[in-house]
């Protein structure tokens, strides 16, 4: 079975005193196999995308980040293609 993962916003660059607004610059993934977690971050904001994956396990360890993505989109294919193999 073929999981679908998603991205969820959960951090913004701030653009004045509203909470949540600005650019997206964080996703937490949603739809991971169970036992796993995923983030998906832009370390290029805000002028150049630069989007990366942490992988977190059951036990909360987690892996180093990891891609040079040119958007969240791409680095959610990388992930979605990881979570298929797993299945």
């Amino acid at each position: 079975m073929k999981n679908t993962v998603t991205l969820h916003e959960d951090a913004w660059l701030g653009d004045g005193r509203a909470y949540a607004s600005g650019q997206v610059i964080g996703y937490k993934v949603g739809g991971m196999p169970h036992g796993r977690r995923a983030r998906i971050a832009n370390f290029g904001a805000p002028n150049c995308d630069n989007w990366h994956i942490m992988r977190i396990y059951a036990d909360n360890s987690q892996d180093d980040w990891v891609g040079d993505f040119g958007s969240a989109q791409k680095a959610l294919e990388i992930l979605k293609r990881d979570c298929d193999f797993m299945s």
